[in-house]
């Protein structure tokens, strides 16, 4: 065999060298800082929180859950008020419609009204009183709600005066008597009309009729909303001058723990001083 050149023998060692250098992985170990006495304890990284509130002073962000309350109050508002509306508009026109079996007449009447009709109810009221209760019932309903939206008003005019207390839990109540008064008020007008369409007449409910249904869920759904919102509104509000008294403890059983608290420590510290005081006078008068 031919001995191989120098200059080949430093081109392979070369070439081994490039490869062995292209194998080689580099490790980023970061200083992380150290416990006294034991240098292998890494302290842990506790994670920040990211989130833009928590940089924010707790005065403002007080002000915006204040303000979040009040436009939810102002949303269970304009519920209440456009079903009030509603129920309004529909209450004076017709919510029934009779067809009499015999000679095909189409008769009209609602809540309010009455037709003129041997067959139909007359303004004279009757035994057993379904139509007069169905009224009661509505004007309550009516009346429970208005305040409530008086209430809700006043609130959101906080310079004219004071806030009612616990005003959510009060609207959700009035919203809840109110929806429960308008769904007495339907059933018992729906028992008025089967009653007088037992035998000769044959009778077809209106869309103003079901429109009163649809006011009555959203007064249901104005009291749960109102419930919820006093439900968080009973957290209570942050307060910057609350302090809290800082406890040292140790990580992972390393490091020195506070035993004693401040006040305790200052107590002892201020009897160590007055003991010392009194040893140096007596021995000022001894000598």
């Amino acid at each position: 065999m031919l001995r191989q050149v120098p200059w080949q023998l430093e081109r392979e060692l070369a070439a081994k060298m490039e490869t062995k250098e292209q194998l080689t992985f580099t490790f980023y170990c970061p200083k992380v800082p150290k416990v006294k006495g034991y240098r292998k304890y890494q302290r842990p990284t506790l994670p920040t929180n990211q989130h833009p509130g928590a940089s924010m002073p707790p005065q403002r962000l007080q002000q915006h859950v204040d303000q979040t309350h009040a436009y939810i109050r102002m949303f269970c508002g304009s519920l209440c008020g456009f079903s009030l509306l509603t129920l309004i508009c529909m209450s004076p026109l017709n919510w029934v419609q009779f067809l009499v079996i015999n000679d095909g007449l189409e008769l009209y009447a609602g809540l309010w009204i009455s037709c003129n009709h041997e067959l139909c109810w007359s303004h004279t009221p009757k035994p057993p009183y379904y139509l007069q209760y169905s009224r009661a019932f509505f004007l309550i309903s009516v009346l429970t709600i208005l305040v409530a939206l008086g209430w809700l008003f006043r609130a959101c005019l906080p310079r004219r005066g004071r806030m009612t207390p616990n005003l959510d839990l009060k609207v959700s109540m009035l919203s809840f008597i109110s929806a429960s008064c308008l769904l007495l008020c339907l059933i018992l007008f729906l028992a008025q009309v089967h009653w007088h369409s037992r035998d000769a007449m044959e009778s077809d409910l209106l869309w103003t009729y079901h429109i009163n249904w649809g006011s009555d869920f959203l007064y249901m759904f104005a009291g749960i909303i109102s419930f919820l919102n006093h439900i968080t509104s009973r957290s209570p509000p942050l307060d910057q001058n609350v302090t809290a008294v800082p406890i040292d403890k140790s990580r992972l059983g390393i490091g020195p723990v506070t035993t004693v608290p401040p006040a305790e420590d200052a107590e002892s510290g201020f009897q160590t001083e007055s003991t010392s005081e009194k040893e140096k006078k007596l021995s000022s008068t001894e000598l």
